[in-house]
C-alpha cells in the first residue's frame, strides 16, 4: 500500500505540472489511472488489502476527474 500511495503522489505532482503547462483536457489522468491499476491490482484477488488499493485508485481517479487547477 505504501508503494501505491507513493506512486499516486508522484502522478498527482506530474499531472499538476502538466495542467499548469498544457491545461486540462477531457480524459485528464486516465492513462495514469490505468497504469496504476495494471501495476498494483491483482484482478483475481479480493482481499481487504487489495480492496483498499482499489479504493485508493478510485479516489485518485475521482481526483483526476474533479481537478480544476
Amino acid at each position: 500500500m505504501k508503494a501505491l500511495k507513493r506512486d499516486i503522489g508522484i502522478q498527482k505532482a506530474k499531472l499538476k505540472g502538466r495542467a499548469d503547462k498544457k491545461g486540462i483536457y477531457e480524459n485528464f489522468g486516465q492513462k495514469e489511472v490505468r497504469v496504476m491499476e495494471e501495476k498494483h491490482i491483482d484482478i483475481s484477488s479480493y482481499t481487504p488489502e487489495m480492496n483498499a488499493k482499489r479504493n485508493a485508485i478510485t479516489d485518485f481517479d475521482n481526483w483526476c476527474s474533479d481537478y480544476c487547477g
